[in-house]
């Protein structure tokens, strides 16, 4: 087993399972694939694949495998690429969710120059599966991170509130304009809102990618939302947004969330690694 059977074996589920069009990509006979693919079944001796009506389904053995290849695969395209560049400086490839990008990554990233570093800003859900899949060195995120492949190392403590206009009446059943599904604020928000309208109809949601969007959309009063007060401070002083106490009481823990560094646990810590987590150090 080598790593091209990774690579292979890789190239055909990113391509919709499709021998054919992992032979186009990889410039090779169909048949070398396939055969490619026998070898490591049989090597491991589990199928990777169901063949059904002339189509691959990736089996739990094949998904259990995805992930070390593609941690495997990865690591050795990062190593072959610094020894090919040894002269030259690589880009820490920094992730960071939302909420943490705009209210951590600025900060670090003044401490970590004159390092380079290309930046991604996803929600929690997608820089986990980034980091995973060895997409990213190191990242911020606000969320819950369930892999217990993934380091996680608190940096620091957040809360979130509820906000509205001063303009917008709160009516007994809101509308609450809210971040989507997967990204860390949209969990807690649904907690909290459970919560505090456990009594009421359950309230109105729109859904909004961009946090400075929900900001605008909510300073216009068209709804309320669950926010963390780190980035409304400047609205809240300049009168255009007012916090809202909800009808019922929420406990603290609830409200609050730490913003955790994370990268994978098999990681390798280089010198621009251990400089970004110093400068994420100091703002505990």
């Amino acid at each position: 087993m080598t790593l091209r059977h990774l690579t292979v074996f890789i190239t055909v589920v990113d391509h919709a399972s499709s021998i054919t069009r992992a032979a186009e990509v990889l410039h090779v006979a169909q048949p070398s694939v396939s055969q490619t693919i026998v070898e490591l079944e049989q090597y491991y001796k589990i199928k990777l694949f169901d063949r059904l009506n002339r189509r691959l389904y990736l089996t739990p053995e094949g998904k259990k495998l995805l992930g070390y290849a593609r941690h495997l695969v990865g690591s050795f395209n990062e190593l072959d690429l610094l020894m090919k560049t040894v002269s030259e400086v690589l880009p820490l490839r920094i992730g960071a969710s939302f909420t943490a990008g705009t209210i951590l990554l600025p900060g670090i990233l003044k401490e970590y120059q004159p390092h380079a570093a290309s930046v991604s800003v996803f929600n929690t859900h997608i820089i986990e599966k980034m980091i995973l899949e060895s997409s990213l060195d190191i990242a911020v995120v606000e969320g819950r991170i369930g892999s217990p492949d993934i380091l996680q190392f608190p940096v620091i403590r957040d809360e979130l509130v509820f906000a509205a206009s001063p303009a917008y009446c709160i009516p007994e059943n809101p509308v609450f304009i809210l971040r989507e599904s997967g990204s860390g604020t949209r969990e807690l928000s649904d907690a909290m809102i459970a919560e505090s309208f456990a009594e009421a109809d359950l309230p109105e949601k729109w859904v909004v990618a961009n946090t400075q969007t929900i900001i605008a959309l909510v300073k216009a009063g068209l709804g309320m939302t669950v926010i963390s007060y780190y980035l409304i401070q400047q609205e809240i002083k300049k009168g255009q947004l007012r916090l809202y106490i909800p009808p019922r009481q929420i406990a603290r823990n609830m409200r609050q969330r730490i913003f955790h560094l994370v990268y994978h646990k098999d990681k390798f810590i280089d010198s621009r690694m251990d400089a970004f987590v110093k400068c994420c150090e100091t703002l505990r």
